[in-house]
This record gives structure tokens, C-alpha cells and sequence, in this order.
């Protein structure tokens, strides 16, 4: 009997020590003259992690664990802070091989549905990830025509065929409800004060998709091998949505390359970080992205250094049958290190052109950097005037320019 009891002794303690835990100081750096709200505090995982608690002092932060590459091993942590200008703050991050990630609210969402054809009662099966081989349009297939991606501002979908343009999701309250709209709000809802869709983004870039560029019209992604749509993650914190073509051939002269497109929204952000990230370096390839030049009074406003936006009244779907005509603004920042000029698409259709405003970009390497971001006239909490939303345009690039400072030990 102590034999056993010994041995089992020497079993427990050998599980508490490769449940190993570590911990580590991050200082977050405010280098901005103005205060931040929300701003996401990013730490890359180099051991494996299954669990993770965030303090400042004695005050517990939700934090999210991300697995990008779905290889099952945690890759990256990431928590919210506001801070206060040229703020510092110090946070405890104890990081673990046992156990699970905690449960905190969720607050972003993220979506793919197969589209149930049921008239009654449709059921749409939800899924993480889609692969559409070349030549097929999936459009009608997929619930509700691409992926989703939800905060409690803002909402978009990327849609599935080969615009993959983004589309646009305004709320009227600061909470979620895509998931009981499905991005199709009935008049009932629209009473009760859900969100909809506000934008009509045709063969265009939408909110600020990435397309190739021949001089003078954007190229899309009709020649792939394939087009893979995945929710890489959602949570208190964040939501990832990749897009994956694979074997895409801009021009018929051009090398195949792979290219994933990552959408990443935090929570209480209007703005979408996109990473892109090519299989080898295309200093080849020209490229585009922009925004949708809003048919109805259209405005513009461009720095001709990387930032551009616009103000104008939208219809979706382009049928004021079934949607109002609402008021939005959309904005783009590409960096210096990727941006090279402004342009302009149209393709002449008299009764609604496809149009938009077009940043020309590209980059030496295999990766590229940028941000979009929308607002919407049914926002109660949103800008009133295209002057308040180019100003706010400002702002936002200024200080995406003077990113916080992170340090761990």
C-alpha cells in the first residue's frame, strides 16, 4: 500500500511539472499625445499554451488564444487596454500547458454558413472553412454569400465568388446581431432596432478588398486554382477570417502564387487590419485595393500619401424596394511602404456603374499591410457629417502611424 500511494506521489508530481507555467511583464507604451480606447496588446506564444490569465494589478482582463494555422498549438495572445496619452502600463500574463482557455464573453463573431434551401424553416449548417474549386460559383451556396466578421460597431462579409468584394453591416446600437439577422434584417427587426446592410458594393472593392491591377481596372480572382474562405478564430477579443487563392495568375504571363488575404476585427474597433501574405516575393505583380465609389452624391477625400475616403448615400442590393437608402462612409490606409498612387475605376454602365476609388500598391517582399474602415448614417453613436468622418479619417491614420510600444520580460 505505501508502495502505491509513493507511486502515485511521484505520478502527480510528474503531471504538475510538464504542466509547466510561465510568467511574463509586458509594458505597454502609449507614444500618442491622445488617449486610445480598446487597443489590442498582441503577444507572440513561443512554448505551448493551453490557458492564460491577464492582470493589471489585481483587475483581470479577458484575453483570447489564438491557434492561426490550425496545426492545434496556440501561436499568438491577445488582450484590449484603453490607455491614457503617453501612458504606460505593466501587466502580468501567466501563460500555461494545463488546462483550457478561460471562458470570458464573446464579443466578436465570426461565420460561414451552407446555405439550407428550406422555405419554411431553413436551418443553414455552420461550418469553419470552404474550398471552391475554379469554375464553380458558389455565391448561392454559401450562407449569406461569404464569411462574416461582427463587433459590437461594425460588421462585414467577404463574399465568396471572385470579387470577393466586402460588404458592409452598419448597427444601429453598439451590440451584435448578425447572428439573428444573417445580414438579412426583416422590416420587424429594422423596428426593433437591429443593424443591416447599408452598402451596395458591386464589381468593386467594397469596403477595401485586395485585387490585382492592369494600369486601369482592378483584376480579380476568376484564375485560381481555388478559393478557401476559413473563420480562423472569434472571441472576447478578436475575430480572423482568412482568405486563401491559391494559384492565382493575374495576367497569363504571370507565375502562379498563393495568396492569403487575413481580415482581423477586434472588439470596439470600426477599423479591419488586413495582412497579406504571399507564397514568394511579387515585386511583379501590380496590385489594387480602394473603396466603392458610393453611387448617390459622393464625396472624396484623399492625402494622395495612402489615405482616402468617401461620404455618400447607399442603397444594397441596388432595390430601395426591399432596402433604404442610407447615408456611409468608408476609409482606407495603405503605408508608405506599399502605397503608390490614387486612381479611379469605372466601367460606364449608365443606369449604376461600377466605380471606386482605387489605391494603386504593391511590395518588394511576400507580404502586404493595410486598414479599412466604415461607418453608417443608422449608427446612434456614429458622425453626422462628412467633415466629422474625414476629420475622424485623420485621426485614425495618425495613429495607426504611432503604433503602441510592447515590451515583455
Amino acid at each position: 500500500m505505501k508502495k502505491l500511494t509513493a507511486l502515485l506521489t511521484m505520478l502527480g508530481l510528474a503531471t504538475t511539472l510538464c504542466a509547466a507555467e510561465k510568467t511574463l511583464k509586458v509594458k505597454a507604451t502609449n507614444p500618442s499625445l491622445k488617449s486610445r480606447s480598446a487597443v489590442p496588446v498582441v503577444i507572440k506564444l513561443d512554448s505551448e499554451t493551453t490557458s492564460a490569465v491577464v492582470k493589471r494589478g489585481d483587475y483581470e482582463i479577458p484575453c483570447q488564444l489564438d491557434d492561426l494555422n490550425d496545426d492545434g498549438i496556440n501561436d499568438e495572445l491577445s488582450f484590449l487596454t484603453d490607455m491614457a496619452a503617453n501612458e504606460t502600463q505593466e501587466f502580468t500574463v501567466t501563460l500555461s500547458s494545463d488546462g483550457s482557455p478561460k471562458a470570458y464573453d464573446k464579443r466578436t463573431y465570426g461565420y460561414i454558413g451552407i446555405r439550407d434551401r428550406s422555405e419554411k424553416e431553413p436551418k443553414h449548417q455552420r461550418i469553419n472553412s470552404v474550398t471552391f474549386p475554379k469554375d464553380t460559383n458558389p455565391y448561392n451556396y454559401i450562407y449569406p454569400h461569404g464569411a462574416v466578421m461582427e463587433n459590437d460597431i461594425i460588421g462585414f462579409r467577404v463574399y465568396c465568388d471572385h470579387r470577393q468584394s466586402i460588404d458592409l453591416y452598419g448597427h444601429r446600437h453598439r451590440k451584435m446581431d448578425i447572428a439573428e439577422t444573417g445580414f438579412y434584417t426583416t422590416p420587424l427587426q429594422r423596428l426593433q432596432g437591429y443593424g443591416e446592410d447599408v452598402l451596395y458594393t458591386g464589381s468593386t472593392y467594397g469596403c477595401g478588398a485586395l485585387h490585382g491591377w492592369d494600369g486601369k481596372n482592378a483584376i480579380m480572382f476568376e484564375n485560381v486554382r481555388n478559393t478557401t474562405q476559413t473563420i480562423v478564430c472569434e472571441g472576447p477579443v478578436r475575430t480572423i477570417v482568412d482568405i486563401t487563392n491559391k494559384a492565382w495568375r493575374p495576367t497569363p504571363d504571370c507565375k502562379p502564387v498563393d495568396i492569403v488575404t487575413r481580415y482581423i476585427l477586434y472588439y470596439g474597433h470600426r477599423d479591419v487590419e488586413v495582412q497579406v501574405k504571399f507564397s514568394r516575393p511579387v515585386p511583379d505583380l501590380q496590385l489594387s485595393t480602394g473603396i466603392v465609389d458610393i453611387v448617390e452624391g459622393s464625396e472624396e477625400f484623399s492625402d494622395k500619401a495612402g489615405l482616402r475616403g468617401d461620404w455618400g448615400r447607399a442603397c444594397a442590393g441596388n432595390n430601395p424596394k426591399v432596402y433604404d437608402t442610407i447615408t456611409v462612409g468608408l476609409g482606407i490606409y495603405v503605408p508608405p511602404a506599399y502605397y503608390k498612387s490614387d486612381s479611379h475605376y469605372t466601367d460606364g454602365k449608365p443606369r449604376l456603374p461600377n466605380q471606386a476609388y482605387v489605391q494603386v500598391v504593391g511590395t518588394k517582399n511576400d507580404s502586404l499591410h493595410y486598414w479599412f474602415t466604415a461607418t453608417s448614417h443608422i449608427e446612434i453613436f456614429g458622425f453626422s457629417n462628412k467633415d466629422a468622418w474625414f476629420q475622424w479619417l485623420r485621426e485614425w491614420k495618425e495613429e495607426l502611424e504611432k503604433p503602441i510600444i510592447i515590451n515583455k520580460e
